[in-house]
This record gives C-alpha cells, sequence and structure tokens, in this order.
C-alpha cells in the first residue's frame, strides 16, 4: 500500500516537472515582426524578395502590410509549416524524456531492485 501511494506521487512528480519543462520552453515569446517598407509598392517588393528567401513569416507580414491578404496567407502557412514539425519532434523528444524518467522512478521504488 505505501509502495503504491509512493509510485503514485512519483508519477505525479514527474508529470508536474514535464509540464513545468513545457511552460519555460514555451517559443510564441518572440518579438513580433514589422514590415520595414515605406508604402504598399516597396511592401509588396520587400515581400516577394523575403519569400524568395524562404522568410515566410516576415513575408507575410509585408504582404499584410501591402493589402495583399492572398499572398500573406500563403506566406504564413509555409512558414507554420517547419515550426509545426520542430515543435511536433520537441513536444516527442520531452515525452520519451518523461517516460524515462518515470520507468526510471518506477524501477527505483520497486521491491526487488
Amino acid at each position: 500500500m505505501f509502495f503504491q501511494s509512493l509510485r503514485k506521487l512519483g508519477a505525479w512528480g514527474v508529470a508536474s516537472c514535464a509540464v513545468a519543462h513545457l511552460a519555460w520552453a514555451d517559443p510564441a515569446a518572440r518579438t513580433p515582426l514589422t514590415c520595414e517598407a515605406a508604402g504598399a509598392p516597396q511592401a509588396a517588393a520587400l515581400a516577394d524578395a523575403l519569400f524568395g528567401q524562404a522568410d515566410y513569416q516576415h513575408a507575410g507580414v509585408c504582404y499584410q502590410a501591402a493589402g495583399d491578404m492572398a499572398h500573406a496567407n500563403l506566406a504564413f502557412l509555409k512558414a507554420a509549416g517547419p515550426q509545426g514539425e520542430d515543435t511536433a519532434r520537441a513536444l516527442k523528444a520531452q515525452r520519451d524524456a518523461a517516460k524515462s524518467l518515470l520507468a526510471g522512478v518506477q524501477r527505483a521504488f520497486r521491491p526487488n531492485h
């Protein structure tokens, strides 16, 4: 009975640590991008150049400043793809680390270790 309670406490501790780690790893604290162009034609030209350089997030902001929402949406979609894949990989790595830590805690509290 005591060991079951201790295991549950250990599992909750590991889960709490994993959640805290995710909270600290929040990439949303980036500074917002702005388009440095003076007017709509310059913003469109800058957006085209940025899109060609694969700086899709920045290009989307400039397309918005130029009033070209169709191209802005396309640029933002292209920007979200790699970031989404990176986030998925990071979450998988954190999940695997939490599983490994939990397995270690469970092994430590087994009576026959």
